[in-house]
């Protein structure tokens, strides 16, 4: 391998400048990112169950370290900048780590950070109100910060790294203690198995996915040519990171069990930790839980801007990418690989705007664990072929771990393939096509060096911001519409839930999307608790509510209404048949189950003498009358009837309406010109008999 006859000499271009604290916050810091928050209700659909989701997680983590005890070998074996694409160059040859530092270049690297930054971009325009269509300009903002700092130096960017890591706990440590002390403990009542959710998947997608949150735990091994002492650091890094992870990741999954059942985490999706915060502790819990989120990907887009940029450095210095001659200069001011970092963020940048950054993760998943597996298997080459080379550090129990990650990436791709074999296909057909390049590289001379020196970080600061200034110039230009916030309570069908493709739907939110097509404006949707739906209107969290909001002289003490978009409706009495309950003067001694912060339990608590059980899922109170813990639901009368028609209910039932109810959109005093648009509409939409049509589509033809 006569390109890797420098090998043993000292990298003298890259400053070895972080320390432990460094590298154990860069492994948490990638790590530690917004996959805490958002992968518990993934892990929890593909499991079926929370014990097994708690088992999907813990393997996960035992997969993870051995991967990283693993690596650790190979790490203080070849302690260069480059991490996995040294180690399989020096095991396997050119070939094979070229076609890995395409996939980081091309597939993973891009995927990710693009789909980090978009996620970043709708959480920072919705806390602060700031209009979808300036996504793009937030996104060019986050991912110029994060090329400024680094390209300023590695010392600084490892600072970024150690700050984000330990204000991301906050939130983190405040949901899991809270969450543990502070839940209503009604999972553990009413059963594991989650009231119904069925699971198609197999066991290895629930461990697939706690993986895409352990993920970045063998991006640290990139940086290790400059790490200061990596025989010692780079291990104590990896397996206290990780070990801690696999405490914080299974603490929260266990305070989302104490808040939701099964069925209700999964329905809620990525808005389940912003909803168990409202649930904890009030409506600005949800903005406490986004702003941890934020920095949890602010920490991560910088870990892996940081550390995959230096894969890309290594392929350019081995001219094994186009414009390597650029692709492989460090800047003299900061010592870093502005270059290879402005190429990440760039492409990373068009991924977040005009691909599906999702798909394309769940490939690079795939992509990656190809490559962990055949770095597992050349610990196992290199005892042999690489006998001569000193090792301060051993993998433990060998070979008993080596094999435990070997064993846990095979099962992690047969998972893939038995349950997306396409997207398999293509992950491994984008791989194999970097090998025509690879081929046409290594028969080129050619040398492209497109621009001189310049001062790179006062380039990258000042193009960021022109960038900005450009997207924000455009984004005026060619969408200026209004935007309004609207408030939705996460409930299921047929008012507003998501479907199987993770899309808001419901009668409520395709008649907020008629209602804003006719009046020009954008739609912004708030997930919020029901108790506290009405006081994000009138603290202006959000600019109007919708989800089957009953109009009672209580609630329009706090709030205006518009016109009734359905009429009649109401409370009703759901009642096993036989059980003589007809109204609610027949519930003296018996136990009603009602929603919490519903209509239905002030109504119950001030017309009747029943024993009140409060529910804050839904599905917890149908599986409770469905077990005899409770004698009746009192609720809305076509949601119970939603219940009937979809067999949700295990026994003959009867049902009985105690009160007639109204249901129309909240909005407050500031937004009454909103209030009087929508007003106009729903009357034209009733005249007309859109309304009508509307209803007769998502409610089995009662007419309103």
């Amino acid at each position: 391998m006569g390109q890797l006859s420098n090998h043993n000499s000292p990298e003298k271009e890259l400053r070895a400048d972080l320390g432990l604290i460094s590298a154990l916050s860069l492994v948490v810091g990638m790590v530690l990112g917004a996959g805490a928050f958002m992968k518990p209700p993934a892990v929890l659909a593909a499991a079926g169950d929370f014990n097994l989701a708690l088992a999907a997680w813990a393997i996960g983590g035992l997969f993870s370290i051995s991967g990283g005890l693993t690596l650790c070998e190979l790490g203080v074996m070849f302690p260069r900048t480059g991490g996995i694409f040294v180690y399989l160059e020096e095991i396997y040859g050119p070939k094979v780590a070229f076609l890995y530092g395409w996939m980081i270049s091309v597939i993973f690297g891009p995927a990710l950070v693009g789909a980090l930054t978009g996620y970043f971009s709708s959480v920072f325009c919705l806390l602060f109100n700031i209009p979808d269509s300036y996504n793009g300009v937030v996104g060019a903002g986050a991912l110029g910060f994060i090329a400024f700092v680094n390209s300023i130096g590695v010392k600084e960017a490892g600072y970024l790294q150690t700050v984000a890591t330990f204000c991301k706990l906050i939130p983190i440590i405040l949901l899991a203690v809270f969450g543990i002390l502070k839940g209503n403990g009604q999972v553990a009542i009413f059963g594991a198995s989650g009231g119904g959710i069925a699971t198609a998947a197999p066991f290895s997608v629930a461990i697939l996915a706690t993986l895409f949150a352990y993920d970045g735990w063998a991006q640290v091994a990139s940086v290790a040519g400059e790490i200061k002492n990596p025989s010692k650091v780079l291990p104590k890094a990896i397996i206290g990171g990780i070990s801690f992870l696999i405490i914080v990741y299974i603490s929260i999954n266990i305070a989302m069990f104490n808040i939701f059942p099964v069925s209700e985490m999964v329905a809620l999706g990525h808005d389940a930790s912003s909803i168990a915060a409202q649930r904890m502790f009030g409506l600005m819990g949800g903005n406490l839980i986004a702003v941890g989120i934020m920095i949890s990907i602010l920490g991560g887009l910088n870990g892996y801007i940081m550390t995959l940029s230096r894969t890309i450095y290594i392929m350019g210095k081995r001219g094994q990418i186009f414009g390597a001659s650029i692709l492989s200069k460090i800047d003299n001011d900061s010592n870093s690989p502005v270059n290879a970092i402005l190429m990440l963020v760039t492409s990373s940048y068009i991924y977040c705007r005009l691909l599906d950054a999702d798909k394309l993760s769940d490939i690079a998943m795939f992509s990656v664990w190809l490559f962990y597996l055949l770095a597992f298997i050349g610990v196992i080459i290199a005892r042999k072929t690489h006998a001569d080379i000193p090792r301060s550090y051993k993998v433990l129990c060998y070979p008993v771990v080596p094999l435990i990650a070997i064993g846990g990436a095979i099962y992690v791709i047969y998972g893939m393939l038995s349950y997306q074999f396409l997207n398999g296909i293509i992950s491994i057909g984008l791989t194999l096509a970097g090998l025509p390049l690879y081929y046409y590289l290594n028969r080129s001379e050619k040398k492209v060096n497109l621009f001189s020196r310049l001062k790179t970080k006062y380039v990258v600061g000042i193009g960021a911001l022109l960038v900005i200034g450009l997207l924000t110039l455009f984004v005026q230009v060619i969408d200026n519409r209004e935007e309004i916030t609207v408030g939705i309570v996460p409930q299921f069908a047929p008012f507003a839930y998501e479907d199987q493709n993770g899309k808001l739907t419901g009668f409520d939110i395709e008649l907020i999307n008629i209602i804003a097509e006719k009046a020009d404006l954008k739609v912004n949707y708030r997930m919020v608790s029901l108790e506290y739906i009405f006081e994000a209107v009138s603290h202006e969290y959000a600019d109007i509510a919708i989800c089957s909001l009953s109009v009672t002289p209580e609630r329009q003490k706090s709030v205006n209404f518009t016109k009734p978009y359905i009429e009649k409706g109401g409370l009703a009495l759901l009642a096993r048949q036989g059980a003589s309950i007809q109204d609610v003067k027949d519930l003296t001694g018996k136990v009603a189950g009602v929603p919490q912060g519903s209509t239905s339990e002030a109504f119950i608590r001030n017309n009747s003498n029943a024993r009140i059980q409060v529910f804050q899922s839904n599905l917890d109170m149908i599986q409770a009358f469905n077990q005899g813990w409770i004698d009746v639901i009192a609720f809305d009368k076509l949601t119970l009837e939603y219940f009937i028609s979809q067999k949700m209910i295990a026994h003959p039932v009867e049902l009985q309406v105690i009160h007639q109810e109204d249901y129309a959109i909240a909005f407050s005093n500031k937004n009454k010109a909103i209030g009087e648009r929508i007003n106009k509409i729903i009357s034209d939409m009733r005249k007309n008999g859109e309304l009508e049509a509307l209803y007769q589509k998502w409610f089995n033809n009662v007419s309103i």
